[in-house]
């Protein structure tokens, strides 16, 4: 029986960034599915206790810029700290990637480009001709993107994702759900490959 893990991330964050290529890895060496589960953080965090990052005290936000060069230095993963275009409004990416779920189109992939697009080159994701970009360069279909602008359906499949995430106890990005655990974090992708063997 294939295993599988529930992929709970947002593109805005870089701690997501981090987890993309290695959550593959895994997936592959355990013979894993991957099932994507873009949320919406504005949703998820008031109804869980986060804050955003712009509330949180000096003290927190300048560990965190700390805690992301360590793990950019220990993941030999570029990253722009603080990229121009951050936060970003990523619903259209984000809706091009559920387009390309839909599609059986390799959605980590194209997930894993995009968050290098906004924390690696530090491009804007809300540019239409970004997405382009990283769709070309993953050779998949420009029309993922004309797909994805039918706002109203992929905004409930959000919602859907939020709701059933918050129902399992996830409360943070990226949290990764194997079975009924929950593991929040890119640092808890150790206890996520133990849990699938």
């Amino acid at each position: 029986m294939t295993k599988k893990i529930e992929y709970y991330f947002v593109l805005n964050s870089p701690w997501s960034y981090f987890s993309g290529a290695r959550l593959g890895q895994i997936a592959k060496q355990k013979n894993a599915d991957i099932d994507l589960k873009p949320v919406l953080l504005g949703e998820l965090f008031p109804r869980t206790g986060g804050q955003p990052l712009k509330l949180r005290s000096e003290q927190r936000q300048a560990y965190r810029l700390a805690e992301l060069k360590r793990w950019s230095n220990k993941l030999d993963l570029p990253i722009h700290l603080e990229p121009t275009y951050f936060p970003v409004d990523e619903s259209l990416a984000v809706r091009t990637v559920i387009a390309a779920i839909q599609s059986q189109h390799d959605a980590l992939e194209l997930v894993i480009a995009l968050g290098a697009a906004l924390w690696r080159d530090n491009l804007n994701l809300a540019d239409e001709q970004v997405i382009a970009g990283v769709l070309v360069k993953l050779h998949l279909p420009l029309t993922l993107i004309q797909t994805a602008k039918d706002e109203q359906s992929y905004t409930q499949i959000l919602s859907d994702n939020t709701e059933e995430a918050i129902a399992k106890g996830v409360f943070g990005v990226p949290s990764f759900v194997v079975g009924s655990d929950v593991f929040w974090g890119q640092d808890r992708l150790d206890f996520v490959e133990q849990a699938l063997r």
